[in-house]
């Protein structure tokens, strides 16, 4: 069993020392239930918006690029104090600066446990203009980790990977993840409130995981974000039922999930014996060959 918490993260933009005080005020409180693993949105420590001139004169972020720091840095670190103490593991939204090259910086979700920092894991697609700015601010990630905790290993994806890459979820699931993490930030839209529902449970559904989806919510610097973080967990044959979603605003929302349920539907359903992998990596690079030409 693991109590996972998601938080509905409203962010002070560009003001890095307010968030890190609300992240661990929010870590406090998912404590005081009984998290283990406890998740923010896709860059909680900054604010997710860009600067002006990303749009502007096309280039990247001023805000983004001050706030970044290396992994370990101040702020995981700080966090890392905290997830010590009550031995529960955190995913942070955060822009994370390349160690070997300063002007570089990654949409990244650090993952910090009982044992300190553990990794990042970089946002590999990146929204282009319009409706977006990230592909001028950060450079993308070019791998797909599972990371190792003491509940089993988990996947971790951001934003747009998660909700229009399916094919990633799958490869973490075949990794062995057994939880997804999505940071997110999805701002107000016509349906997308009932699209995040559906696609976080079609997520576990097909995958045999649980899904836990944190979303930003309220006003960034010009947008409005939904909110909606979500847990959701399969139940064979049906979508998957949501185990715990929150409202519009800032809050955090938790639900015990038993890895038990997922062994039961691998007896189940033999959906990873029987995958055609030799024929699905043929018709992949097939299509990379085509993408080359």
């Amino acid at each position: 069993l693991i109590t996972v918490s998601c938080v509905n993260f409203q962010t002070v933009w560009g003001d890095k020392a307010a968030n890190l005080a609300k992240i661990k005020s929010h870590i406090e409180a998912a404590v005081a239930v009984g998290s283990n693993l406890i998740v923010f949105p896709e860059m909680a420590l900054s604010g997710y918006e860009c600067s002006d001139e990303c749009e502007q004169d096309k280039k990247p972020c001023s805000m983004h690029h001050n706030a970044a720091e290396l992994v370990p840095g101040p702020s995981t670190k700080a966090i890392a104090r905290l997830t010590k103490k009550y031995s529960i593991y955190v995913v942070l939204g955060m822009p994370e600066r390349d160690k070997n090259n300063p002007g570089i910086c990654y949409n990244s979700a650090a993952l910090i446990g009982p044992e300190g920092v553990i990794g990042t894991y970089r946002k590999l697609h990146l929204g282009g203009v319009p409706p977006v700015t990230e592909s001028i601010c950060f450079t993308p990630g070019d791998t797909l980790p599972v990371f190792e905790t003491r509940y089993g290993p988990i996947g971790i994806l951001v934003c747009y990977d998660f909700w229009r890459h399916p094919e990633l979820s799958r490869i973490l699931t075949l990794k062995g993840a057994r939880i997804i993490i999505n940071s997110t930030a999805v701002n107000f839209g016509v349906g997308r409130d009932e699209f995040m529902r559906v696609v976080a449970a079609a997520n576990a559904t097909l995958n045999h995981v649980f899904v836990a989806s944190a979303d930003l919510v309220g006003k960034d610097r010009n947008k409005d974000f939904m909110g909606l973080s979500t847990i959701v967990g399969p139940i064979y044959p049906r979508l998957a039922p949501v185990l715990a979603e929150a409202k519009d605003r800032e809050q955090v929302i938790s639900a015990t999930l038993n890895f038990e349920i997922l062994h039961r539907l691998d007896e189940l359903s033999h959906w990873k014996q029987e995958r055609r992998s030799e024929v699905i990596s043929r018709e992949f690079a097939k299509l990379l060959m085509q993408r080359s030409d």
